[in-house]
């Protein structure tokens, strides 16, 4: 090719290393701190969302809970509620028991 163009002749270009080892060195730490804020806005962000999950789990927790025990108490209370009627009732029935018997014991025979 160079009987074709004899004005040209092939250029030797010699790359002096240690301005393109500081400019790979730049452009890497352009990435590395682009990389390095993304995974700490991610650790970050990540353990915002953990936290206030975990929070939200912990109340409604405690209000189920609540809840729960709120409603245990009412049947507790209705139940016994429900068995202080029942021992007033039989209460009733052996006082008025005691009293026909009292009552009638005068007009029973002697023995």
């Amino acid at each position: 090719m160079t009987t074709a163009y004899p004005q040209f002749t092939a250029a030797t270009a010699q790359l002096n290393a240690l301005p393109y080892q500081d400019t790979f060195l730049k452009i890497a730490n352009v990435y590395a701190d682009s990389t390095r804020a993304s995974l700490e806005q991610l650790w970050i962000s990540s353990s915002k969302i953990i936290m206030e999950e975990t929070m939200k789990a912990f109340i409604a927790a405690s209000q189920s809970c609540a809840e729960a025990l709120t409603r245990n108490a009412v049947s507790v209370q209705q139940q016994s509620f429900g068995r202080l009627i029942s021992a007033n009732q039989k209460a009733v029935e052996i006082m008025g028991q005691s009293f026909a018997d009292a009552m009638t014991s005068g007009w029973k025979p002697a023995r």
